[in-house]
């Protein structure tokens, strides 16, 4: 049995070395690199460690080290009362703006994932006209992902229940044992989630070309990955261990890469900082002197534009790869997809 997931590693290492390095072409890889940024391949996740911090201060334990009292509990409900009336319209603006910022990044984003696609698939990077293409096929993407999201957070909502009660119940007796249960109830849910999450995804990651190029909107698209894996789930669970460890051997050896160029770059620009301060010392110049700043600050911002340069090209081998991998399998697990993906000339 041909395993495609396995097969697809070979082609996909040497379509990406025909895009990116065959010939190298500078703007190429930084219309990719803005792409992968818009799309958010540094990901996310730092928001665990939150929920770690609160439940070591809030015990029920006053700082006379007693239990709060009926009294004291009543103070704070009414501080944090007075706090909302005085500033409840400014805090409504923040989150308001704040949610409208992250609705309209999420958007790009998923109007990006159809202009990375067309781009890897066509070997021509055009962002504007891309991006023109792709704004409502992106926008119905956005619409999935919101309905999904929100479902996931009331989900977690809910679960939150039996953590927020004993705190809104207590009375100056703080239920810790209900507490600890609805820490271990919220945790088991969060991990249910998260891999239920990282399931679909992976199935709309799939259903994206297959929208773009069966000309069926993404939910058609969906359904049809997920007809496809109910008939060869094997396939589809290979592919999934494939790519895990596929993205971890690649992370490594290009992190690794980019670790040593960064510092052979970096100290490259520190020499030259050093030898233009002393260069400026010598001449009699200070911090303290104007002329000082106004050499040394357009230098500080060249070497700010060359280092996010050099970690913008860093950040384009990997998702380029794992996304060629991904478009190689589905091609070759389902040859109808319709994925024109343009010619090796080693294939020839």
């Amino acid at each position: 049995m041909t395993w495609h997931s396995i097969d697809a590693v070979d082609t996909a290492f040497k379509r990406t070395k025909s895009v990116l390095i065959e010939p190298f072409n500078f703007w190429k890889w930084i219309k990719l690199g803005i792409i992968i940024l818009l799309i958010g391949g540094s990901g996310g996740g730092g928001g665990g460690s939150n929920f770690g911090g609160t439940g070591q201060n809030f015990n029920g334990i006053g700082d006379n080290g007693n239990l709060i009292t009926d009294s004291q509990f009543l103070e704070y409900r009414e501080m944090f009362t007075q706090f909302l009336d005085t500033y409840l319209t400014y805090l409504l603006l923040g989150i308001g703006f704040f949610i409208g910022i992250i609705l309209l990044l999420s958007y790009i984003s998923n109007v990006m994932e159809f202009v990375f696609v067309h781009s890897l698939v066509t070997n021509v990077v055009t962002f504007r006209a891309y991006t023109r293409q792709y704004l409502r096929q992106g926008f119905n993407l956005f619409m999935i992902r919101l309905v999904l999201g929100l479902a996931f957070i009331s989900i977690l909502l809910i679960s939150m229940l039996p953590l927020v009660l004993p705190i809104l119940d207590s009375q100056g007796d703080f239920d810790v044992g209900m507490f600890i249960g609805g820490m271990f109830l919220f945790a088991g849910v969060l991990v249910i989630l998260a891999i239920i999450s990282v399931i679909i995804e992976s199935f709309i990651n799939l259903s994206i070309p297959m929208s773009m190029y069966q000309n069926t909107g993404i939910i058609a698209a969906f359904k049809k990955v997920l007809g496809l894996f109910r008939a060869d789930c094997g396939q589809i669970i290979v592919y999934w261990v494939v790519r895990f460890f596929l993205g971890i051997i690649v992370w490594i050896i290009v992190w690794l890469a980019a670790v040593i160029l960064f510092i052979v770059v970096f100290g490259i620009i520190s020499m030259l900082g050093l030898v233009l301060y002393l260069l400026l010392s010598w001449a009699g110049l200070d911090i303290g002197d104007a002329v000082f700043w106004v050499v040394m600050i357009p230098f500080g911002l060249v070497a700010f534009v060359i280092i996010s340069i050099l970690i913008l090209l860093v950040s384009v081998p990997v998702p380029v790869f794992m996304k060629y991998h991904m478009l190689t399998f589905l091609k070759s697990w389902y040859p109808e997809s319709g994925i024109p993906l343009f010619e090796l000339a080693v294939e020839e």
